[in-house]
């Protein structure tokens, strides 16, 4: 989250600092009254690694639920979706979309993920492999799917967090308390959660 200054606009209050998951977290509140969008050059000075872990807490607020909308999304200098990772409110889906090597855009489906679509905090975890790509919601047990061989990401483009999928322009209202990506694709094994109310319960009652 670094990479898009979020905690300079907080300070300048242009955007909403609000309660975490623990009461050591602090999240900042998301709405379409933000352009939250940076050149991927910027981001990525390395490029995008084949390889790579992405990590998100966040909760929906609003209507949010509903719609179909990317956490993370990266296009190039033509406005043309190169990847991303997309809560799918109108099928209760998680979906990956990527280009492959042919230049033909496909999308990894995780179907059945209704406990996500609601007002509470969650976390997503996927795991980006040479070929392949696992998830976890809530750090329960991973769905897994093969990828055919993905192309190179254009770093002459813009890197988006919460649009519509539809619309990139307009973005969603949501609360966001990290963001991760990170080349350590054993990042998702050592990760407990503990940051998860819910996860917390349980926890203390074991």
């Amino acid at each position: 989250m670094t990479q898009f200054n979020i905690a300079e606009l907080a300070r300048r209050g242009t955007v909403k600092m609000v309660p975490g998951t623990t009461s050591q977290h602090v999240a900042c509140r998301i709405g379409p009254e933000f352009n939250f969008r940076i050149n991927t050059r910027s981001a990525f000075p390395m490029g995008l690694p084949e390889e790579f872990t992405f990590s998100a807490v966040y909760r929906m607020t609003g209507k949010t639920a509903t719609k179909n909308w990317n956490l993370w999304q990266m296009q190039d200098m033509n406005r043309n979706e190169q990847l991303a990772v997309r809560l799918n409110g109108e099928a209760l889906s998680v979906e990956f979309s990527y280009r492959t090597q042919e230049n033909r855009v496909m999308t990894a489906l995780f179907p059945h993920q209704t406990h996500l679509f609601n007002s509470q905090w969650h976390k997503i975890l996927l795991v980006v492999k040479k070929g392949s790509l696992s998830v976890k919601t809530d750090c329960s047990a991973s769905d897994f799917h093969q990828l055919a061989p993905r192309g190179r990401v254009n770093l002459d483009g813009f890197t988006h967090i919460g649009k519509l999928k539809d619309n990139p322009a307009i973005a969603v209202t949501f609360e966001l308390q990290s963001m991760l990506i990170s080349c350590d694709t054993g990042f998702a094994q050592r990760d407990t959660c503990v940051d998860l109310p819910a996860r917390r319960q349980v926890r203390s009652q074991t």
